[in-house]
């Protein structure tokens, strides 16, 4: 099974995210990454890391004239395998930097999976609220009342609320090597 990372906008605490806003990312090896990068990186709307993918790739191809045709063949393969193991990485830098943090962990096969595995917790977390009982007849005598607390099993105490869980003030660590900066 697969990790994905959650991300959702920054927004007052306490305040409920919007189930459509959340970004579900998959951690490890990025297929279409390795096969259509140009095309994934477009799609995803990550233009920083477009600008310096092309900036690599240029500075690439300058340094291979000078390296020879294996050498360059080489270097160019290494580094297309090198950038989709850090696609993701680099999607879920992207996500930070434009205000969406990291609110969680979930794993599951598919994306769909984890997303469904994401809301069935979500949705299991969230109290039930329990409506007042509809007034009854008229109230017994005092008596009756002690006699019938006596026979009557007692009430389950009513369900706490349970608060948001609080936002980690660094982002989390996904993966081998911590975001720079971060202490270990």
């Amino acid at each position: 099974m697969a990790l994905y990372t959650v991300h959702a906008p920054r927004s007052a605490e306490g305040a409920a995210t919007d189930p459509a806003d959340l970004v579900f990312v998959k951690d490890g090896f990025c297929w279409p990454a390795l096969f259509i990068p140009l095309v994934w990186l477009v799609w995803r709307r990550l233009w920083l890391v477009l600008l310096l993918y092309v900036v690599g790739l240029v500075g690439l191809s300058i340094l291979s004239g000078l390296a020879g045709d294996t050498a360059s063949t080489a270097v160019t393969l290494l580094f297309a395998v090198w950038f989709a193991l850090e696609a993701n990485g680099l999607r879920r830098w992207t996500l930070e930097r434009t205000g969406r943090g990291m609110v969680g962990v979930v794993e599951g096969r598919t994306a769909e999976t984890a997303e469904c595995r994401w809301f069935a917790a979500a949705e299991a977390s969230v109290p039930v609220v329990r409506s007042a009982p509809a007034p009854s007849a008229p109230r017994p005598p005092a008596a009756a009342d002690a006699a019938a607390a006596k026979m009557s099993p007692p009430s389950p105490p009513p369900a706490p609320k349970v608060p948001p869980p609080p936002r980690p003030a660094e982002p989390g660590i996904v993966g081998l090597f911590p975001a720079p900066g971060a202490r270990p």
